[in-house]
C-alpha cells in the first residue's frame, strides 16, 4: 500500500511501550452510566471503558504542566474471553492509582495508548496516605484505590477490604500520613493478601458463633429458663465486644463505622435483649400463674364442699371473679416485663461493676494501660524476712491498678454502669448477668403484686361464703362460736409458729436487726437455719455484717465458732460470736438466739419458749412471727417465694413454682411423648452444643427473696350486709 496515508511504523517496527499510573477516578468514572439503561448508544456517556493515564516520561509528575483531566484516554486490551460478542464480555478491574503498561496504537504520534496489563501491588507496598495528585498527594507513588473516600459518599469500602490490623503511622511522619514510610491505610490492597484477616472474617465468625436458643414444647424440659440463660450469655458477649471497640482497633472496625456513642449502642442492645427475653420470661410467669391458680382452687375446695347447695352457684360465680383477678394481675405484669427485665439487667450490671477483680486481672490490665472495674484489692502483707545463709530476698512488684470508668455518659435515663472486659488471655467465667440474678430481680419486683392478687381472690370467695351477719370473714355459714386469738408468746404459739416455719424466719430477722444487716438480704441465712445448719448461717451473717477485726482474725474466730456449734454447743457458739459483731457477750439477742436454736435442736419447747420470750424483750418484732400462730389458720400455697405474705399467711416457694407444671402432657397412656432436640442451643458454626445445666431454682428463689420489696399490707373497711340488705357492721379487707 503506497501513498501519503501509509505509515510503515504503525504496529510495526516502531512499536512503542509505556508505563503509567491511572489518574484519580473522578476524571474518568463518568465514562460509564452506573444505572440500568435501555439504549446503550444513547445513555452511555462515552466510548466504553476508557481511563485517564499519566505516562512516565511523557507527562510530568506534578499537576501544574498537564492536569489529570487533560490526560489522553487509554483503551483496554481484553483477554480472549472479553471481546463482547455473544455474551463473552468482561469488566476491567482497573482502579485509580494502579500502575499499568501498554503500547501506543498510533505509534510515534503517542495519542492512543492501549492498556495491556497491570503491575500489581504487594503486601509490602507502602501507601502512606489516602490522596491522589489532584487532592494534595503525589503522582507516580503508591496510591490507594479508595483515596478520597472520605469526601465521596459513593465510595463505600466493603468489609472484605478492611484489615483488622491497625495501620501504623509512617515512620518519620505524622499519624495523618505526612512524610516518612509505613502503612498508613487500613485496607487490603495487594495481590498477595488473600489470607489476611479482614472485617468480613470477623463478622462471619460472629454470625457462626452466635448462640440461638432452642425451645422445647415439653414443659418438663425447662426450656424457658435455659433459653434465658442463652440470651443472657449472648447479650454479655455483645456488650463485651462493644466495650473492646473502645480500646481495640480490630474490634472497632468489626463493630462497623462510623462508631456511635457507646451508651447509645449498649442501651439498644439491652432494649432488644429485654424484648427478646420477655418471651421465655412470660412462660415462666405462666408457670407461676398456674401454680397460684392451682393452689387457690385447692384451698377454696373445702368451702365448696361445706357450702349449702343453694350457695354453690354463688360461690362458683365468685370463684370465676376471683380467678379473673389473678389472671388480670398476671396479664398486667406480662405487659411490663420488658421494662422489668431492662431494669433487672442494669441492676445486675451495676452489681458486677462494683465487684472486686483478682490481682492478676488488675496487673494484666495495668500492664496494657487499661483500667479495671471494682475496688482495688488490699495490698498483700509483706512476707516475713528470711534469715540464714540460704535466705534469698525476692522482691515482688505489681503494677498499680488503673481506675475503670464504668459509668457511661449520662445521655440516657440513670446511665449504664458496666464492669471492665477481661484482659487478653483471660476469659469471663460467668456472664455479667446470671440467669438466676435476672429471674430473681423480676420475680422479686412482682411477688408483692402476685401475693396481693392471691389475697384479693381469696377474700372474694370468703366474702361470698360469709352469711352476711358474721364480721369474721374466716368463718363459713353456720359457724356460731367467735374465736379468741392468743397474741402472747406462749408455748402453744411458739410450737405452732415453729411447725409453720415462721418462727425460724423471725429469729433470722431478729438476728439481722441485732447485727445491723438489712432483712431483705438474709435469704441464705434463713435457709441455713431452717435446715439446721447453724454454723453456716452464722458464718454467712458475719460476711453480710462485715464483721470486725483483721481477715486472719475473723477467719480464725469463725472457724472456732463453727466447730463449737457443730460439736453441739450452739448456745455457747452464738454467745461467743458477739465479739465478731461488736455486741457484748452474755446478754442481748445473740445469747437468746443461741439458746433458742439449741432448744429447737433438742425439741425442748419449754426452753424454746423462754428463749423467744427473752428475745422478745430485745427485739419486739419477733412477736409478728409468734403471736396468734396457734389460732390463725395458715394457707400454705407454696407458690412463689418463701416468706409470709400479708395477713392471709400465704407462704410461697419459688423453687416449687418453677418446677410446677399443670399443663396436660398426655391425655391417654397411648399418646406419644414430646420429642425435643438433645441440644438447648445451636450455632451456625458448630451446630448443637448439647444440653445446658438445669436451672438452679434455689438460687433463683434466694435472688428473688433478696430483691423483693418488703412493705406493709394495706387494708380498707367495707360494709357487711345481711340478706335483707341492711348494714350490720364493717370488716377490714386487703386492698387490691
Amino acid at each position: 500500500m503506497e501513498g501519503n496515508l501509509f505509515n510503515s511504523g504503525f504496529l510495526g517496527s516502531k512499536f512503542l511501550w509505556w508505563i503509567g499510573q491511572v489518574a484519580d477516578d473522578r476524571t474518568w468514572r463518568e465514562n460509564q452510566n452506573p444505572n440500568k439503561i435501555e439504549d446503550p448508544k444513547e445513555e452511555t456517556p462515552a466510548w466504553g471503558y476508557r481511563y485517564k493515564v499519566r505516562i512516565m516520561g511523557l507527562h510530568d509528575q506534578e499537576e501544574d504542566y498537564i492536569k489529570s483531566d487533560n490526560l489522553p484516554w487509554a483503551q483496554v486490551m481484553y483477554s480472549v474471553w472479553g471481546g463482547g460478542l455473544a455474551g463473552s464480555r468482561q469488566t476491567p478491574g482497573i482502579r485509580q492509582g494502579m500502575f499499568v503498561f501498554g503500547f501506543f496504537l498510533d505509534g510515534a504520534d503517542q495519542q492512543v495508548p492501549v492498556i495491556m496489563g497491570v503491575l500489581g501491588a504487594n503486601a509490602k507496598t507502602v501507601v502512606k496516605d489516602l490522596k491522589t495528585g489532584i487532592s494534595g498527594g503525589e503522582n507516580f507513588v503508591p496510591q490507594s484505590g479508595w483515596a478520597n473516600a472520605d469526601r465521596d459518599e459513593t465510595k463505600v469500602v466493603p468489609d472484605e477490604q478492611i484489615s483488622t490490623k491497625e495501620p501504623s503511622p509512617p515512620e518519620g511522619g505524622s499519624p495523618e500520613g505526612g512524610g516518612g514510610s509505613g502503612k498508613a491505610v487500613g485496607t487490603t490492597e495487594a495481590t498477595d493478601v488473600i489470607h489476611q484477616e479482614t472485617v468480613e472474617d470477623r463478622k462471619h465468625k460472629d454470625v457462626l458463633d452466635k448462640r440461638h436458643a432452642l425451645a422445647c414444647p415439653d414443659p418438663l424440659h425447662q426450656s424457658d429458663t435455659k433459653n434465658l440463660a442463652t440470651m443472657v450469655e449472648e447479650l454479655s458477649r455483645k456488650i463485651e465486644a462493644r466495650q473492646r471497640a473502645e480500646e481495640d482497633y480490630a474490634s472497632a472496625v468489626a463493630v462497623g463505622l462510623p462508631i456511635n456513642p457507646m451508651s447509645n449502642d449498649i442501651e439498644k442492645m439491652i432494649d432488644d435483649a429485654a424484648g427478646e427475653m420477655s418471651g421465655p420470661m412470660k412462660g415462666i410467669m405462666n408457670q407461676a400463674q398456674q401454680k397460684t391458680t392451682h393452689e387457690h382452687n385447692l384451698k377454696m375446695l373445702l368451702i365448696f364442699i361445706l357450702a349449702l347447695p343453694t350457695l354453690k352457684n354463688i360461690l362458683l360465680l365468685a370463684n370465676i371473679l376471683a380467678l379473673k383477678k389473678i389472671a388480670c394481675k398476671f396479664n398486667e405484669i406480662a405487659l411490663g416485663l420488658p421494662e422489668l427485665i431492662k431494669g433487672a439487667l442494669m441492676a445486675a450490671f451495676m452489681r458486677k461493676a462494683k465487684q472486686p477483680q483478682t490481682p492478676a486481672v488488675q496487673a494484666a490490665n495495668a500492664a496494657e494501660g487499661k483500667g479495671t472495674s471494682g475496688p482495688a484489692p488490699a495490698p498483700a502483707p509483706a512476707a516475713p524476712a528470711e534469715t540464714g545463709v540460704d535466705a534469698v530476698q525476692v522482691p515482688s512488684f505489681t503494677p498499680p491498678p488503673i481506675p475503670y470508668k464504668s459509668s457511661l455518659p449520662n445521655d440516657i435515663s440513670n446511665g449504664i454502669e458496666l464492669p471492665s472486659p477481661p484482659p487478653k488471655g483471660y476469659y469471663q467465667p460467668s456472664p455479667i448477668c446470671s440467669t438466676e440474678e435476672l429471674l430473681g430481680e423480676v420475680l422479686g419486683a412482682t411477688i408483692n403484686k402476685i401475693t396481693a392478687a392471691y389475697g384479693t381472690a381469696s377474700d372474694t370467695i370468703l366474702s361470698a361464703a360469709n352469711d352476711g351477719t358474721n364480721p369474721d370473714i374466716d368463718s363459713e355459714v353456720g359457724e356460731e362460736d367467735e374465736k379468741v386469738i392468743d397474741m402472747s408468746i406462749s408455748k402453744r404459739n411458739v410450737t405452732a409458729s415453729l411447725e409453720k416455719g415462721t418462727l425460724v424466719s423471725g429469729m433470722a430477722a431478729a438476728f439481722a436487726t441485732a447485727v445491723g444487716v438489712d432483712k431483705n438480704v438474709i435469704g441464705r441465712v434463713t435457709r441455713a437455719f431452717q435446715q439446721g445448719q447453724y454454723g453456716y448461717g452464722l458464718e454467712t451473717m458475719a460476711v453480710l455484717a462485715g464483721a470486725v477485726g483483721t481477715d486472719e482474725g475473723r477467719r480464725r474466730t469463725l472457724d472456732n465458732l463453727v466447730s463449737q456449734i457443730n460439736s453441739g454447743d450452739i448456745a455457747g457458739g452464738f454467745d461467743q460470736s458477739a465479739s465478731l459483731f461488736g455486741v457484748p457477750p452474755g446478754l442481748g439477742a445473740l445469747a437468746a438466739l443461741g439458746a433458742g436454736f439449741s432448744a429447737v435442736k433438742s425439741g425442748d419447747m419449754g426452753a424454746l419458749t423462754s428463749a423467744i420470750q427473752g428475745l422478745g424483750g430485745v427485739d419486739p418484732s419477733i412477736m409478728g412471727a409468734v403471736a396468734g400462730a396457734a389460732d390463725t389458720p395458715t394457707m400454705d400455697t407454696n407458690a412463689m417465694i418463701e416468706g409470709t405474705a400479708a395477713k392471709s399467711g400465704v407462704e410461697v416457694d419459688i423453687a416449687e413454682s418453677m418446677n410446677f407444671v399443670q399443663t396436660i402432657i398426655q391425655m391417654f397412656d397411648c399418646d406419644p411423648e414430646f420429642e425435643c432436640s438433645p441440644n438447648d442451643e445451636h450455632t451456625l458454626g458448630e451446630g448443637g452444643s448439647g444440653a445446658k445445666d438445669e436451672p438452679n431454682c434455689a438460687a433463683i428463689a434466694e435472688a428473688a427473696d433478696n430483691a423483693r420489696e418488703i412493705k406493709e399490707d394495706e387494708y380498707e373497711e367495707v360494709e357487711i350486709k345481711n340478706a335483707r340488705g341492711e348494714v350490720t357492721g364493717t370488716r377490714k379487707v386487703l386492698k387490691a
